[in-house]
């Protein structure tokens, strides 16, 4: 029996819903691997990066592998929908595998991992490794699935529409597994969920496949329409190199976007850990549907090339308009601008950028015998490519030119294409397509070109003393009324106001209260040292022999001056070392112990935040401290009782002070708390009032005494409450939360 070339719609939409289902647990494992290689390798933009990267080095190794196999395997050619089925069982269990190993042997992985004090190079090289060893065999099948199915079809444009619909299910996958399998299953189960849908792929690709011959090698796809001259000047001028370097090209431009694009909606909705899966999910659904529209475009009247153009135009209209916009929108309150500007600077380019990698998938050169190892090639050189566009912007570009200057970057790539499609193709322009790409031209020199160098206006020029950018965020420094000074992480308050009394008491309270009740006071590890204000008060302290700060946001050590007198200049101190890491991978991977650890982070609902607040973190916390040792915390919002429970379940002895608001500083003890260094208080600090005068208490030890009374009233009523959830690594309740009120899903401390 011959094989058809376009396949009837019941099973061509048969293999869409496998491709879909496909895509969905590819980005369902995806998330819940960032998550835990956050854990085993820092909650930094380097190893988000690593993963990344990884990750997509698997897809293209798997899409080249099956390209070749294709040509020389028989049983594949012949029985390829079984042979997706198999990899789609070997994707479910290898992927649980890894997805389990990540969460139940976290301390064999972080002696791997590598010092986070080490040279970056090295420490990228080590985490890379490590990412290489877990993910590369899940991620090589995964990149096999698409150039198999694509040995049934022969349609060109059912291809593109089967890369649209596999796009669209990561989309989804993205949704589903933030809002649905991790909040309600936690990490493993939601990765076993995710492989139970990959075993029922296979059950299905099985047990269908005899209705599925192949496509016999040299068939076309009927219903093509006879060459003309347009589609033979086409056909010389986009022949193989010229297709492979466009697929090439769009995978560069759509990583690197990716990156840009992620960030301006943090910009425009927060940091939450949903406001990521959304615009995650928003990009690929944009650009998967635009795969969708590529075979619909196929078939009217415009040639390839026409289509190129004006994606490429297109995209470049709309970078222009998003940075006319773009001040106005990230500095307004006004929700219909918001709306607007990521209209223009997301939606409408993810659509046209989406359209170019499928519609290289479409245009099969002359002489390619086999369509789906043609396929299979030209997705391993587009995944390739979007690899080295993550890392050459997430790792490098973003760092040098920023979220502006890395859409100028791309727009310019845009711009060379643009030139050479009018160049290749100047015969058979119209009018049209003349007035489109100048005005394309135009909005690159004039617009974008202008505002590259300028850092993403989140405050207002006028009030930041500070605003720059790197690969962990915008950072702002904003001169409020009274001296008063705020400090913002892309659109999250990082720190409350400095120069406000409240925060003096509040952070030099998270050294003195565990000071106060430490047996010995040799070592201190100081977890998010912020402006540096606990750091400096361990460093007012003589007894304390050594102060270790780490603080995971750069530019808060490289501009810890502005905060001066308040930290009490303590980077210049010999006995404080900083360093500047994620502070739970520091904790996990140093060989040292401590008398004392404090923790303050700003907010425990923000991504990385909410892991140093599970009960992993608390034990792990627990090795580190010598006998008799406390861990100092600040505790707030609306989960208070919960927070203090989880802590009180490992540290069974917790004192605790008055903070911000309803929060409380704790410290906690794996023994009980005895007021071991109040003699010390007493005769070398004036009673405790040259220690606690300078932050409001004027009696001193006695006032301070009073305090810890009354954060005792505290913790017994939050005893008595009974705690609403349990965070862990595997059930990460806190980064997922769901907060009473409208804004619930994007609660943070902006």
């Amino acid at each position: 029996m011959t094989a058809p070339t376009t396949l009837s719609r019941s099973r061509f939409r048969f293999l869409c819903a496998l491709l879909f289902c496909t895509g969905m647990t590819s980005l369902v494992f995806q998330i819940i691997w960032l998550r835990g290689f956050g854990i085993i390798l820092g909650s930094t933009i380097y190893s988000m990066s690593c993963v990344i990267t990884v990750f997509m080095l698997g897809l293209a190794l798997g899409s080249f592998l099956m390209s070749q196999l294709l040509k020389r395997g028989r049983w594949l050619a012949a029985h390829p929908l079984a042979a997706y089925g198999g990899v789609e069982l070997l994707v479910g269990l290898s992927a649980l595998l890894v997805t389990w190993t990540l969460f139940t042997h976290q301390g064999f992985y972080l002696s791997l991992s590598g010092s986070p004090t080490a040279p970056l190079l090295k420490l990228l090289a080590t985490q890379f490794t490590v990412c290489a060893a877990l993910i590369a065999v899940p991620t090589t099948l995964m990149g096999m699935t698409l150039p198999l199915v694509s040995q049934l079809v022969t349609d060109r444009r059912q291809v593109s529409a089967l890369y649209g619909i596999n796009t669209i299910g990561g989309a989804t996958g993205s949704i589903v597994a933030s809002f649905v399998l991790i909040y309600y299953l936690g990490c493993i189960r939601a990765g076993a969920a995710a492989a139970t849908l990959n075993g029922l792929i296979f059950c299905a690709a099985l047990l269908t496949s005899r209705y599925f011959p192949p496509v016999p090698a040299g068939a076309e796809a009927a219903g093509d329409e006879a060459p003309t001259a347009t589609s033979e000047v086409e056909g010389r001028l986009l022949g193989r190199p010229l297709l492979l370097t466009l697929a090439v090209f769009s995978g560069f431009i759509a990583l690197s976007c990716e990156i840009t694009w992620t960030r301006f909606l943090s910009l425009t909705f927060g940091n939450r850990v949903y406001v990521t899966s959304i615009a995650l999910a928003l990009i690929l659904l944009f650009m998967g549907q635009a795969a969708r529209m590529s075979s619909a475009l196929l078939r009217g009247p415009n040639p390839l090339w026409r289509i190129l153009l004006y994606s490429c135009a297109f995209t470049l209209i709309s970078f222009s308009a998003a940075f006319l916009l773009e001040r106005s929108a990230l500095q307004a309150n006004n929700p219909g601008l918001v709306v607007l500007f990521i209209l223009v600077m997301v939606v409408f380019p993810a659509t046209a950028l989406g359209l170019l990698f499928p519609l290289t998938l479409a245009a099969r050169p002359a002489g390619v015998e086999n369509p789906a190892s043609w396929v299979g090639l030209v997705y391993g050189f587009n995944t390739l490519a979007s690899l080295v566009g993550s890392l050459a912007s997430g790792y490098v570009l973003i760092n040098l030119i920023g979220s502006n200057g890395l859409i100028a970057f791309n727009s310019a790539l845009l711009v060379l294409s643009l030139l050479g499609l009018v160049y290749a193709f100047r015969k058979h322009f119209k009018p049209s397509d003349h007035a489109l790409a100048a005005v394309a031209g135009l909005g690159f020199l004039t617009i974008i070109l202008p505002r590259s160098t300028e850092v993403p206006p989140v405050v207002d020029a006028k009030s930041a003393l500070v605003s720059s950018e790197d690969a962990h965020g915008i950072f702002s420094v904003v001169r409020m009324d009274e001296g008063r000074l705020r400090v913002l992480n892309n659109r999250t308050d990082l720190v409350y106001l400095y120069g406000d009394p409240s925060t003096q008491y509040v952070q030099e309270s998270q050294a003195y209260l565990p000071i106060l009740y430490a047996p010995q006071l040799e070592r201190v590890l100081n977890i998010g040292s912020g402006y540096g204000i606990t750091a400096g008060a361990f460093s007012r302290v003589a007894e304390v022999r050594a102060i270790e700060a780490v603080e995971i946001v750069p530019a808060l050590v490289e501009h810890a001056s502005l905060f001066s007198p308040g930290n009490h200049r303590y980077f210049d101190n010999p006995r404080v070392q900083v360093h500047v890491t994620d502070g739970r991978h520091f904790l996990a991977t140093t060989p040292e112990r401590y008398d004392i650890i404090s923790i303050n982070v700003s907010d425990p609902y923000l991504p990385g935040s909410s892991s140093l607040f599970s009960r992993e973190f608390y034990e792990m916390a627990r090795s580190r401290l010598k006998p008799g040792g406390v861990l100092a915390q600040h505790i707030f919002g609306p989960d208070i009782a919960s927070l203090y429970h989880g802590i009180h379940e490992v540290f069974p002895h917790v004192k605790a002070i008055p903070a911000y608001g309803n929060g409380l500083t704790l410290i906690a003890s794996a023994e009980p708390l005895r007021p071991h260094q109040r003699e010390v208080f007493l005769r070398q600090y004036d009673e405790g009032r040259a220690l606690f005068g300078p932050i409001g208490l004027e009696n001193g030890l006695a006032g301070f005494e009073e305090l810890i009374a009354l954060g005792d009233e505290k913790l017994q009523e939050l005893a008595s409450r009974t705690p609403e959830f349990q965070n862990s690594d595997d059930m990460p309740t806190l980064e997922f939360r769901r907060l009473p009120g409208k804004v619930g899903l994007f609660y943070s401390n902006n």
